[in-house]
């Protein structure tokens, strides 16, 4: 008899110490939200790290390219990608959090000596035309606009591609290799402030504040999305996420939110 309890002892010992579940993660590097940096991982990062800890979860990972990530996510071999748009999570038929993770704005970035300034589409097209390129990211989803632009004008915008697309595009306006860039303001004056280049300047935005989501795989379950997503509930009224926001010097996106 004794023996049977120690072996239902040592049953139960054994199931409390089963490895937690690991996540796989991928997104393309997108400061501060998404950074490759061990100490200073990204405000997502953190977020999610967080939220597993405390959930018997664990994170693994990868920085990849966006459009990569997506074919992955597709095909259930990563189970989330951070920072998507509505668009993404409906062209590629995922599954997504109902709250939002983050945001951006379509900010146009320029060399400070050169006087164009964003005023619409059409003129935006007459400038490239010139012999202007544009430089944007290859995956990701901007507005109706551009997305015409591509069609009509594609040989005058360069799509970067690769894990760190938006600090070469920024390398590459700083050296005039391109004419203006187009991101989130967020992430351009993050990387400027990160880096050697001065000499860029804000020149506009097309449209209004786009919220992001996490994405996730057509299998993932939905118990997970809501662990994540109560915990951002969680992270934000405890003040933890934002601790995690001022050391990224961003605000909450909660503000340009519905959710």
């Amino acid at each position: 008899m004794l023996l049977k309890y120690i072996s239902i002892i040592i049953l139960s010992v054994s199931f409390n110490t089963v490895a937690n579940e690991t996540l796989n993660v991928g997104s393309d590097e997108w400061c501060p939200y998404i950074c490759n940096e061990v100490h200073k991982p990204g405000v997502l990062i953190e977020v999610i790290n967080e939220i597993a800890k405390h959930n018997g979860l664990d994170i693994n990972f990868n920085i990849l390219p966006l459009a990569r990530s997506l074919i992955l996510l597709q095909q259930s071999k990563l189970d989330m990608v951070l920072a998507l748009t509505a668009e993404h999570i409906e062209e590629y038929h995922l599954k997504r959090s109902l709250k939002v993770y983050g945001g951006w704005y379509h900010d146009f970035y320029v060399i400070k000596t050169n006087p164009w300034k964003f005023s619409s589409i059409e003129s935006l097209k007459k400038e490239i035309e010139q012999g202007n390129t544009l430089g944007i990211i290859k995956g990701y989803k901007y507005s109706d606009g551009i997305t015409q632009l591509q069609e009509t004008s594609g040989q005058h915008i360069y799509s970067a591609s690769g894990n760190s697309p938006l600090s070469n595009i920024l390398m590459m306006l700083s050296k005039q290799r391109i004419s203006m860039v187009l991101d989130s303001r967020f992430n351009i004056e993050y990387e400027l402030q990160n880096s050697n280049i001065s000499n860029l300047k804000y020149a506009g935005t097309d449209g209004d504040f786009v919220p992001l989501y996490i994405g996730y795989s057509p299998e993932f379950k939905v118990k997970y999305i809501n662990i994540f997503d109560q915990g951002l509930i969680k992270l934000r009224a405890t003040g933890q996420l934002s601790k995690i926001l001022k050391r990224y010097g961003i605000p909450d996106w909660q503000a340009k939110s519905l959710n």
